[in-house]
């Protein structure tokens, strides 16, 4: 069983002990392949940086670690700081070899920190996949998982989206696995490792604009707290709302195969009867797991949102409207064929295929 971090003392150091004993560090080391971290710069990142290259240290076989800064190009001076960020590196951690990725910049500024985001993993599964590295580590904290359930909150998310950053998560390709080993471990203990050890970090001052939603409900924290809401509260809540996701899915699979008539790579089929007897959330999920199986990673409804919403009227004009037949939503066509009583999932023919 893995160890929690201390919670006593919020303004601790994170040993490096300690580190070594959060979930996934100890097995990705321990395998002689390569690993990466995601490198902004800030003291999150830098302090997990640090923990992983001491962690790795006095190994036979050392993993190879590469750590990743993403010039967003939204700034004149982003160049300028990533190349900052790899000279300070260089001192703390020289064996660690930094990579600088370059993006072009949006040329709206509509949704620009999401896009930045999106972006970014982008960029950085691709690196990944190229240099054979199978996990990429990401310093979200306590904090990151509190302001994601309050972003996911205000977009009227459901379980899924409330279960907000999942400790391990797999990119769309299935080639990169996401690693969050700092979800419990507060910001202040992240901060009080980088200043113990000297460790240098920068401030995004994109994260003080409170034109950002995520920077409004950061600010909201303190009040929050004065309700008994503190981060620690609501990251509790979020791996609790995992764990109802988690047993949705599994109920959800077991419908899968119950009533599974056929599954091609352009079409999979229900019994309708069947999957209509089912509880609303699980004949959802059922729609939302034969999506996926149609086109692998994961879909585009199963957040928040418009999307998730339009599916599930429509799920719910299949299994309760007498002359439902056929509706399309995100590259995938939602019908019933009463002849043969069978609810039908099937990929989107693109023009000209």
């Amino acid at each position: 069983m893995s160890r929690r971090v201390s919670d006593h003392n919020q303004s601790t150091p994170l040993s490096v002990q300690e580190f070594k004993n959060l979930p996934d560090v100890a097995a990705a080391l321990e395998a002689d392949v390569p690993v990466a971290v995601a490198l902004s710069g800030g003291p999150d990142s830098m302090a997990l940086c640090w923990l992983l290259a001491q962690a790795a240290a006095g190994r036979k076989k050392a993993p190879v670690i590469h750590a990743l800064t993403v010039d967003h190009g939204l700034r004149p001076e982003s160049q300028k700081e990533a190349m900052k960020v790899g000279r300070a590196l260089k001192k703390t951690c020289p064996h660690v070899v930094h990579t600088i990725l370059k993006r072009r910049p949006p040329k709206t500024k509509a949704g620009l920190q999401e896009k930045a985001r999106h972006d970014r993993y982008e960029m950085m599964a691709v690196y990944c996949r190229r240099h054979g590295i199978e996990k990429l580590f990401v310093a979200h904290h306590r904090e990151d998982q509190a302001e994601t359930f309050l972003f996911r909150l205000a977009k009227g998310s459901g379980i899924d989206g409330l279960g907000a950053m999942v400790p391990r998560q797999t990119d769309p390709d299935g080639v990169t696995g996401i690693v969050r080993p700092l979800l419990d471990v507060p910001k202040a203990r992240l901060v009080a490792t980088c200043r113990k050890n000297g460790l240098w970090f920068a401030r995004d001052p994109t994260n003080e604009d409170p034109a950002f939603a995520r920077v409004r409900l950061r600010r909201s924290f303190a009040v929050l707290e004065e309700e008994g809401l503190t981060a620690k509260r609501l990251a509790v809540t979020a791996k609790r709302m995992q764990m109802a996701r988690a047993a949705l899915d599994h109920c959800a699979k077991d419908a899968y195969d119950r009533l599974l008539e056929t599954e091609g790579k352009n079409m999979v089929a229900f019994r309708f009867s069947g999957l209509q007897r089912e509880p609303e959330e699980i004949r959802l999920r059922v729609i939302l797991q034969a999506a996926r199986k149609l086109a692998p990673g994961p879909a585009e409804t199963e957040g928040y949102g418009p999307r998730r919403e339009r599916l599930e009227e429509l799920v719910q004009e299949l299994f309760g409207s007498s002359v439902f037949k056929r509706a399309t939503l995100g590259g995938f066509i939602l019908g019933r064929d009463r002849k043969r009583g069978l609810a039908t999932v099937e990929r989107e023919k693109k023009p000209g295929k």
